[in-house]
């Protein structure tokens, strides 16, 4: 799955400048200065101590950064992991039965499902290195952040019959850490002259310094002191809103 990936995301990326490229030949685009709203949307594998927790998973965020005319950028960045590979597992050991179902309050066989939630929040600065002779706004994007990021196990059950592990209990289970965190994305961003198709698409990589944020867990009786170092890289494909804004320049003023 890594390498189909890999294979896909180097391919569109060609695909893009091989496009851009032959489509505006003769469409001369200034370099421009404004806001760019997006949207994106993203595969990564975890690495480090999150891959003893969680397997791969999804990113779904939004982002605005303003684009100066040299191409500099500033922005934020917000992102929800979410998936259902979760390889730890360990904390319902002293309440499941031999065939990994728990018991609920009746004595009886119940099923949980748990998935991987996230959230990261980060702000970012970068910059554009445009590739195209008439297209001064679109090419390599090196993109870094700075910020903090929070992701736990997500335990469905019912709270009717497995009481044990759901509402203010599941916290105890849940694992939730949270920390400093950076990330960095470098790939290909076009922005259309005739604002059509605006995209951005690359590989992506985050670092987060973690720790437990629960006081206690309940399989353990203990606070969890231990420090993560939570590692992802993936893939990343997101759609451009630009808004652009007029050099002060380029301002009419009117005087009655």
């Amino acid at each position: 799955m890594k390498t189909h990936l890999l294979r896909l995301t180097i391919i569109t990326l060609f695909v893009a400048i091989c496009g851009t490229v032959s489509g505006q030949q003769k469409t001369v685009f200034p370099k421009k200065q404004g806001y760019l709203f997006d949207i994106q949307y993203g595969v990564q594998s975890p690495k480090g101590d999150l891959e003893d927790r969680f397997g791969w998973n999804s990113t779904l965020g939004f982002g605005a950064r303003y684009k100066f005319e040299s191409g500099w950028t500033a922005g934020f960045k917000y992102n929800w992991m979410f998936g259902n590979n979760v390889k730890e597992r360990n904390m319902f050991d002293s309440i499941v039965g031999p065939t990994g179902e728990i018991f609920d309050k009746d004595g009886l066989f119940s099923v949980i499902r748990l998935n991987q939630r996230g959230h990261t929040l980060t702000m970012n600065g970068g910059r554009l290195f445009p590739v195209l002779k008439n297209n001064k706004n679109s090419g390599i994007l090196v993109d870094v952040g700075f910020g903090f990021m929070l992701h736990r196990i997500d335990i469905f059950a019912s709270s009717l019959t497995v009481p044990q592990v759901t509402e203010d209990y599941e916290k105890g289970y849940d694992r939730l850490s949270g920390g400093i965190a950076l990330n960095q994305f470098i790939g290909y961003q076009h922005l259309d002259p005739k604002k059509r198709v605006n995209f951005q698409v690359g590989f992506s990589f985050q670092q987060a310094f973690t720790k437990s944020m629960r006081t206690i867990d309940f399989d353990t009786r203990t606070y969890n002191p231990l420090k993560r170092t939570d590692l992802l890289q993936g893939v990343r494909i997101g759609i451009i809103l630009p808004v652009y804004t007029k050099k002060l320049s380029e301002e009419e003023y009117f005087i009655d």
